[in-house]
């Protein structure tokens, strides 16, 4: 009788915690009208020059570096331009060296010499230009991310639109939208418990990255943006989720 009794009180005990803890959990959630996991930055990337896209490997889903080469464009005449331009270059140093001599025996007038000089830098200057004309035509990655859409294949014409949009998914960036009667006791730098919604992964913590300074009249709500660390981009974005104040407990 006596055991019975006991494992009963134990359980009233489990449950009564078990309770507390809910109830203690649900007074930490925030009321937000609205909470979404988002990509920390997207990017439609495009061509500062017209052209014919002469290779692009990159697909849906694919991962890229910042820096990466994300297409190319066809660049014979700008190859061209460039071999033309260095051997002008060259000839116009190899010039600017044999008058020097020339020069120093009063061979030559200032005059000359400035003319000479003058057509060096000029070559190397047009050098330059080609050089930077041809790179143009490669374009490549201004983020690390991963690659949301692909507009353009091979073998067409680019000129204005975008070729390929990116997404950058570590971090994720939260924005969270808030009665303002939160406002003032949530701060910039202040750590929130995220859950995602359906719980594809365990709750997690996110950092404000910034607090709306103004609030909206006709809703009366206010916007906080949080950053969260996505590592792998194991987390897609795109989710809704929910937001609540960091106790002890989860924040161990």
């Amino acid at each position: 009788m006596n055991i019975k009794f006991a494992v009963r009180s134990l359980v009233v005990v489990a449950l009564n915690l078990s309770l507390i803890a809910s109830l203690s959990a649900e007074e930490n959630r925030l009321a937000a009208l609205g909470c979404m996991l988002e990509p920390s930055k997207n990017v439609e990337v495009g061509s500062s020059v017209s052209g014919v896209i002469e290779s692009i490997d990159l697909y849906r889903g694919d991962r890229v570096d910042e820096g990466q080469v994300l297409f190319q464009l066809k660049a014979g005449m700008q190859k061209a331009g460039v071999e033309i331009a260095r051997l002008k270059a060259a000839f116009s140093e190899r010039k600017l060296v044999r008058n020097a001599e020339m020069f120093e025996d009063q061979l030559l007038s200032a005059h000359e010499r400035d003319e000479i000089e003058t057509e060096s830098l000029m070559a190397k200057t047009e050098l330059q230009l080609k050089e930077q004309e041809l790179a143009l035509r490669q374009v490549v990655s201004p983020i690390s991310g991963v690659v949301v859409d692909r507009f353009i294949d091979k073998g067409e014409y680019v000129n204005v639109e975008p070729v390929i949009s990116l997404a950058t998914l570590d971090p994720l960036h939260i924005d969270l939208l808030l009665p303002y009667s939160y406002f003032g006791s949530i701060v910039t730098g202040q750590e929130l418990q995220i859950r995602a919604e359906p719980a594809l992964i365990d709750p997690r913590s996110a950092r404000v990255k910034t607090v709306d300074p103004l609030i909206d009249p006709a809703s009366g709500t206010f916007r906080v943006q949080l950053i969260m660390a996505n590592p792998g981009n194991k987390i897609p974005a795109g989710l809704r989720c929910s937001a609540a104040l960091m106790t002890d407990e989860n924040a161990s």
